[in-house]
């Protein structure tokens, strides 16, 4: 439906903007080049790289997205963000590619709430201001509604998807314009409250290698763990996602026209997230909103017709509210977060239970639901609760279902639960069908009494009896083992560790107590190790090693990758570069080029992917004697370390040690971990320069003890017998005088 000329109203806005693009000739990545003042950079920053949609070409796309803001004595102030991606600045950057400037419009939510603007007519209203930037904006309101003949096709599966709170990608729409996917966002954000576009992203295409944080998004293939749409086709619903089926439920429920519909859920404003507990508000919401006027109202009781002035007047009934759905009360709590908030919610939900109908509703929610483990379960004694939410549900008339079978047979149903049901069903333990009618009690009570009995007396006999005196066998004595490790630390900063471990494990081979730590913790009182770059704070260390200085530089697979194309793969925004696991300059290497991906392998498997292709550049050192290319690009970046391993108050043994194996621990260093874990490399490569020495130990006997006159008698298993004959006594009289709690109710 369209509106005419003479009914369309629009809605004047002001807003915020910012300019994302770069400067001509430059090296650098894409920044805010220029923006508004009434939100600081930090935010404008934050909000473009959060939902980058690495979306690449000359085609326009628009990104949607949400900002929030917290002013002194205010509260939260939510904009919706429109950022009009792709637009070409005619200028290129310093390797010759081409500069798209993305232009950034945050609105406020609150002059969007309750005017049922589309993103559409944002799009209409800001796409042609450019430069000019007035500071308020005229946008439509009153967005179109859906056909009387039913909602948006295959909008209504990404709506009741976004209920699981993971991202839904459509496929299928590469062709479709631009401005046709903009409107599929807008149908389908029209079948969710809307106080949920304070949270909604949407893209109208993003990167399919691109890590992006789009809730709804087009794209040529999914990510993984997305729920996929296929365009006008629509998508199936998991039966694992038992809310997003009840989502899709009520919107084709039909039961108020989809007009209707859609303009019920655009009264809704409050802002909604979609974790679980806004999932579920907006599911209840949905359902309200679903409900027909005559249902929505409360009922009344209509006055009896009686003859005039026969009778009294008498004052008119009262009015007798609607029931509230069990569905309703049942995601009311789910909701519930505090243990107080549970009790009453459960009251409410337990006394609405009234027909078999209900018990019905309440069991197929015990089963979607686990039984309500959340909440029941996140807070203690959850047991009471489960048997009050069963015996609720499953009644003599109801105990036999589908469902029942279902929970019986689940391991991960409540012990509750299940014997509720099977009390209902009435059921026996093996014991009581062995032993009919009240026996099986006499029998266990009698049993426990008896056996009770005759511990006790067991028991008395070896209290009076007392013990003789013994003592052990001569020679038998346990020997205490005393492990002698002297300390030695190894400090060194994180681009270091990898030849910090190792340094630890050879001294732990050598019997000395070692690990790793930083400089801070330094006691120079202490015998130590330090892995340095200067050697001038640390004057009278022995020197154990200084290797020759090291480089990382680029290396590339020639045949994959021609020298001239490196630095645009190095500033592409599918570039990766595989680098060691030991690798320290990731911080630098990223602020150069921040669009570049690192990937972190051993040096064995960073060789073999550069001959297969599966990686076409990578950053080793300079001194290993490898077959491909060499580029200088990353000199500057990566520049080259000297470092120098130092001791202090080593232990002759252990200095002679460490000197003794450095040509070899050079070699081994600059080869680097041989697996993906640098601590469990570094321990096998320790393990081949030093193998570990036997254990020293000392051994000393202490004096034999044994059991004198003098000592009070009485054995310490005699009292064990009389405490757990006591206690058998006692659970055996409270087995007889027992009770049953609860009798089912007659079939």
């Amino acid at each position: 439906m369209t509106d005419s000329p003479v009914t369309v109203r629009h809605v004047t806005v002001d807003y915020e903007w910012a300019l994302e693009g770069k400067p001509p000739g430059s090296y650098n990545d894409y920044e805010v080049l220029s923006h508004s003042d009434g939100l600081s950079l930090g935010i404008f920053d934050e909000i473009r790289s959060r939902y980058a949609t690495g979306a690449t070409g000359d085609q326009p796309q628009v990104t949607i997205a949400f900002a929030a803001t917290r002013q002194p004595d205010e509260g939260i102030s939510y904009y919706v963000v429109l950022a009009l991606q792709n637009e070409w600045s005619g200028h290129r950057d310093g390797t010759n590619r081409k500069i798209y400037r993305t232009r950034w419009y945050y609105i406020p939510y609150d002059r969007l709430a309750g005017q049922r603007i589309s993103y559409e007519a944002l799009y209409d209203a800001f796409k042609d201001l450019a430069d000019t930037r007035p500071p308020t904006v005229a946008v439509r309101a009153h967005a179109p509604l859906p056909p009387d003949d039913g909602l948006y096709g295959d909008a209504t599966s990404a709506a009741a998807l976004l209920m699981t709170g993971k991202h839904v990608c459509v496929l299928g729409a590469d062709g479709v314009p631009m401005i046709e996917r903009l409107r599929f966002v807008d149908e389908v954000a029209a079948l969710l409250p809307y106080g949920m576009r304070t949270r909604l992203t949407a893209a109208t295409w993003v990167s399919a290698t691109a890590g992006h944080k789009i809730r709804l998004s087009f794209a040529k293939h999914a990510a993984e763990g997305t729920h996929v749409v296929t365009w006008r086709q629509g998508a199936p619903i998991p039966a694992a996602e038992p809310l997003a089926r009840e989502y899709a439920a009520l919107l084709g429920g039909h039961r108020v026209p989809p007009r209707e519909l859609v303009e019920r859920l655009a009264e809704k404003t409050s802002p909604i997230s979609f974790d679980e507990t806004g999932c579920l508000k907006a599911r209840n919401l949905l359902e309200d909103c679903a409900l027909p006027d005559a249902e929505r109202a409360s009922r009344v009781v209509p006055e009896e017709p009686r003859e005039r002035d026969t009778l009294p007047k008498q004052p008119p009934p009262p009015l007798v509210p609607e029931r509230p759905p069990i569905t309703r009360l049942v995601g009311s709590l789910r909701l519930a977060r505090q243990d107080s908030e549970v009790a009453v919610r459960l009251r409410e939900l337990l006394d609405a239970i009234e027909t078999r109908a209900d018990r019905m509703i309440l069991q197929s929610a015990m089963l979607d639901h686990n039984c309500f483990e959340a909440p029941f379960g996140t807070f203690p004694h959850p047991e009471p609760r489960y048997t009050e939410v069963a015996r609720a549900a499953f009644t003599p008339d109801t105990c036999r279902t589908e469902i029942a079978d279902a929970l019986l047979r689940n391991s991960a149903t409540p012990k509750q639960v299940k014997s509720v049901i099977r009390v209902m069903r009435g059921e026996r333990s093996w014991l009581q069908r062995v032993l009919p009618g009240g026996a099986a009690k006499y029998v266990v009570s009698g049993s426990a009494l008896v056996i009770g009995l005759g511990l006790f007396l067991y028991s008395v006999i070896g209290l009076f009896a007392g013990p003789e005196d013994v003592a052990p066998p001569v020679g038998t004595a346990t020997p205490v083992v005393t492990e002698v490790r002297q300390s030695i630390t190894v400090h060194a900063e994180q681009s270091d560790r990898y030849l910090a471990d190792i340094y630890a494990q050879m001294l732990r081979n050598q019997n000395y107590h070692s690990e790793v730590r930083e400089f801070t913790d330094l006691n120079r009182d202490r015998p130590h190790l330090v892995i340095t770059a200067s050697t001038a704070s640390y004057p009278g260390y022995q020197v154990l090693l200084t290797p020759p200085p090291v480089r990382n530089t680029l290396i590339f697979n020639e045949d994959k990758i021609k020298a001239d194309d490196l630095p645009d793969e190095l500033n592409a925004d599918d570039g990766v570069v595989a680098v060691r696991t030991d690798f320290s300059d990731e911080d630098r290497l990223k602020a150069a080029y921040p669009r570049l991906k690192v990937t972190r392998m051993s040096q064995k498997d960073i060789v073999g992917a550069l001959e297969k292709g599966d990686v076409v550049m990578a950053v080793l050192p300079s001194g290993l004697p490898l077959t491909f290319e060499r580029s200088p690009l990353l000199d500057e970046v990566l520049p080259s370390r000297t470092i120098h391993v130092l001791g202090k108050d080593l232990p002759p043994s252990a200095e002679a040690s460490l000197t003794g194996v450095s040509a070899q621990l050079v070699e081994e260093w600059q080869t680097g971990p041989a697996g993906m874990d640098p601590q469990e490399s570094a321990r096998k490569s320790a393990d081949l320069l030093m193998p570990p020495s036997p254990t020293l130990v000392t051994v000393s006997a202490p004096p034999m003890a044994t059991i004198s006159d003098d000592e009070p008698g009485g054995l310490p298993g005699s009292v064990l017998l009389f405490v757990a004959s006591i206690l058998l006594m006692v659970i055996g009289l409270f087995v007889f005088l027992r009770r049953p709690s609860y009798v089912p109710r007659e079939r």
